[in-house]
């Protein structure tokens, strides 16, 4: 009988944990600053400050938005510049996928990562991008993700930088004011400085520091507003992007392919993510039925 209490309470904590956990998921829209749209399920939502964001929404700023900021549980804020598109925690999985549980996946667009002294994410803070993982960050950094490849700017502190590919070369180092290149097949370049094209490249709103806003929207709930249901062209970016990423896409949204012009879209660019193939097409997929035997006799026929 003595175990009873001692599993009860192991019961009570691992429910704490679990509700900690619970709690420190949401991801705070804290400072909008132009337009941003979040995609959830099977809609599109802009995004307003003091909406919450959890594991697997994707936010993604227009063309001439100044600035989306992002606040973490543990401390940690994304800035995000325009014309960026970003995943809140995904959850990767196959070759791709990274060893510890990312706090963003940016696919393209401006970021500047920024870990507040003393936070508690600082060790475990990580972005990752299609070429790169950013983690052990400390201070600021400032980057562009693109198809290219990856720029990036330790503004200040320091921080490491994994290359994301087959045979990936010795993580880099980074020192406050370094600035990191690579792009195509170009080799990488470690330079003292960034050089003037990025420096006049950077969003003006990366420059100017702006204090938390978390504490503003502790006890409110901002609910997001539905604006339109989700289109292939609105998710055709992340359905092509790497394969770490691409399965949990195909549970996610499978029951889109039912609608026709999602379906269109997806028959058109199968090539691109061919895992849709199975979904679009079952049919293909079927046991095949053996071939009959030869020489076996057929099935007696009634004469009447």
């Amino acid at each position: 009988m003595k175990c009873i209490p001692q599993f009860l309470a192991a019961l009570c904590g691992l429910a704490g944990a679990l509700a900690v956990h619970a709690a420190q998921l949401p991801v705070l829209a804290s400072i909008l600053d132009g337009e941003a749209a979040l995609l959830r399920e099977s809609g599109r939502f802009a995004v307003a400050e003091g909406v919450r964001l959890d594991s697997g929404d994707i936010v993604e700023t227009g063309d001439q938005a100044r600035l989306l900021r992002l606040e973490f549980a543990d401390g940690t804020i994304v800035d995000l510049g325009p014309a960026t598109r970003a995943l809140v925690a995904p959850r990767l999985t196959g070759k791709g996928a990274a060893a510890a549980a990312p706090h963003l996946y940016v696919l393209q667009g401006w970021f500047k990562l920024i870990t507040p002294a003393g936070g508690k994410g600082a060790a475990a803070a990580t972005v990752l991008t299609p070429s790169h993982a950013l983690s052990e960050a400390a201070g600021q950094q400032v980057a562009l993700s693109e198809p290219a490849g990856l720029q990036l700017f330790c503004e200040a502190g320091a921080a490491t930088l994994q290359e994301r590919i087959a045979k990936p070369a010795e993580p880099i180092r980074l020192k406050a004011g370094e600035y990191f290149l690579r792009l195509g097949s170009e080799k990488a370049a470690l330079k003292p400085r960034p050089g003037p094209a990025f420096i006049q490249a950077v969003p003006r709103s990366f420059l100017d520091p702006l204090p938390s806003r978390a504490a503003l929207f502790k006890d409110r709930e901002v609910v997001p507003k539905r604006t339109a249901d989700l289109a292939y062209d609105d998710v055709a970016a992340w359905l092509s992007a790497e394969s770490a990423l691409r399965s949990p896409f195909v549970a996610r949204w499978r029951a889109l392919a039912r609608r026709p012009d999602f379906r269109a879209g997806l028959v058109a660019h199968m090539r691109s993510h061919p895992e849709w193939d199975r979904i679009v097409f079952p049919e293909k997929y079927l046991p095949k039925r053996p071939p009959p035997t030869p020489g076996a006799p057929r099935p007696a026929t009634s004469t009447y």
